[in-house]
């Protein structure tokens, strides 16, 4: 200690200043932390003479120390803190604790103060998050009807009153996942919850990378557990396809029963992913008595196809007759599957041969650019009347 300090120290000890550390109080010195609403927390009360760095830690039998407050900066005054018995997201095990508040100046001169604090009666069950399952570990969120979505699924071992689940990228940016689909939140038993990175609702999903995902809980007491996984997101984004101008051409106004109507039209990828589609090809040749499904073409979630549909059709389903978004040679093959690829634009043509009468002499017509078991991407594009001859 140097002399100008000591000095200083005894010029305050003369004036009749207070210590630097006082009016040290907990109360209730024994608390039952078990949230019943009954001394379930302490209040710990303290004064600090001169500005401080102070700290609060709990001693146990064994002598471990359990941090509850490190170096908090403390200008000259009164202070409390209230102490539910949780350290680390832990409760302390029953027993009595040596309650030790230590205070420091920048000048170097310290106070130590101590007290006896008991916990008696604790929640003596945890909170736990067991069995954390994230299937598939790598999904691809653009609709495409291929591991589009993920799940994350846990068991809770008792009752939360706070849950949450997040994803976290490598720059620690935080991504909530929607609500559980099965439970309420923080209900002890198992919990689901679906993920499609914000596409459904039109926003972009987080970046392609690889993911932590957090699932964090916390029951009444203060107890708090954390399970994590890892999750991949590639090939992520928003499917965005256009009929170019929203324009068709058609080759006729006027045709005999059993004459063939033709459209060619423009689509092009306007997005930033690869749309998936399939067959038929471009320039299959349709009756009124087909549809899609006589062409072995059956309805698929998540491919984009151009439909044909007309005024009368009364076959139960919107567009029966559909095309693929180009030709074989057009689209990129990934895993069995075709994509149009973001930027590519292709020319459609289909055929349709009007072998049943019409119910109308001169039926509409028209195009619709459709995003199966999503939704109609653009409706009733370039209709046009065809009157019908017999």
């Amino acid at each position: 200690m140097t002399l100008a300090l000591l000095w200083i120290m005894l010029a305050l000890t003369a004036c009749g200043q207070k210590p630097l550390l006082h009016s040290v109080s907990i109360v209730p010195n024994v608390i039952s932390p078990n949230a019943d609403g009954t001394e379930d927390v302490a209040r710990i009360s303290y004064s600090v003479a001169r500005p401080a760095r102070l700290s609060i830690y709990l001693v146990d039998a064994g002598g471990q120390r359990h941090s509850v407050r490190t170096d908090l900066d403390r200008p000259a005054g009164d202070y409390e803190t209230l102490f539910s018995g949780v350290v680390s997201n832990r409760l302390l095990a029953d027993g009595t604790y040596t309650c030790v508040l230590e205070a420091r100046t920048a000048h170097g001169e310290t106070e130590r103060v101590e007290a006896f604090l008991t916990l008696q009666g604790g929640e003596p069950n945890l909170i736990q998050i067991k069995n954390l399952n994230i299937y598939p570990t790598t999904f691809t969120p653009n609709r495409d009807g291929i591991n589009d979505r993920v799940t994350v699924a846990y068991h809770l071992t008792k009752e939360a009153v706070s849950v949450q689940v997040y994803l976290v990228d490598a720059a620690g940016g935080k991504y909530p996942l929607p609500e559980d689909k099965i439970r309420p939140m923080g209900a002890a038993g198992n919990h689901e919850h679906d993920y499609e990175g914000g596409v459904d609702l039109g926003a972009t999903p987080p970046a392609d990378g690889t993911y932590r995902v957090v699932v964090e809980a916390q029951d009444a007491v203060g107890n708090l557990d954390t399970a994590e996984g890892q999750l991949t997101i590639k090939d992520g984004g928003v499917p965005r396809m256009e009929i170019v101008n929203r324009a068709a051409q058609w080759s006729a106004s006027v045709l005999p029963l059993g004459g063939t109507l033709t459209f060619t039209c423009t689509l092009r990828n306007i997005g930033n992913v690869a749309i998936r589609t399939k067959g038929p090809p471009p320039g299959t040749l349709y009756t009124t008595q087909e549809n899609f499904n006589s062409k072995v073409a059956y309805e698929e979630p998540g491919i984009f196809r151009l439909g044909m549909d007309f005024e009368g059709n009364s076959s139960g389903r919107t567009y029966p007759f559909r095309w693929q978004l180009g030709a074989d040679d057009e689209l990129t093959t990934v895993d069995g599957q075709k994509y149009l690829l973001p930027g590519q634009t292709v020319e459609v043509v289909g055929h349709l041969k009007i072998i049943d009468k019409p119910v109308v002499v001169a039926p509409y017509y028209w195009l619709g650019l459709i995003h199966e078991q999503v939704w109609i991407v653009e409706d009733r594009v370039e209709p046009v009347p065809v009157t019908i001859g017999f």
